[in-house]
């Protein structure tokens, strides 16, 4: 189970992390904000599971690849649809 927990942490952190640029380069200090407090609270779940268990980081790291192909995905077909 804190295989899985670590993955999507590392997963929706990267998705968001996109999103948090995004507010950031169109000077959108509100949105920045929540977007930070939520990359915040989600890489520290991914922290505190692999500090516990050093074989974290390979979900982990799996969790950052995937979330970051999705992130840009999404963004993709968002750029086309606009």
């Amino acid at each position: 189970m804190d295989y899985i927990v670590t993955f999507f942490a590392i997963f929706f952190l990267d998705v968001v992390n996109a999103w948090y640029i995004k507010a950031i380069s169109d000077e959108r200090p509100f949105m920045a904000s929540i977007w930070a407090v939520v990359v915040t609270l989600s890489s520290s779940v991914a922290i505190i599971s692999y500090t516990r268990d050093n074989t974290m980081v390979i979900p982990a790291l799996a969790g950052a690849f995937v979330g970051t192909y999705v992130g840009i995905v999404i963004r993709r077909r968002k750029i086309i649809a606009e």
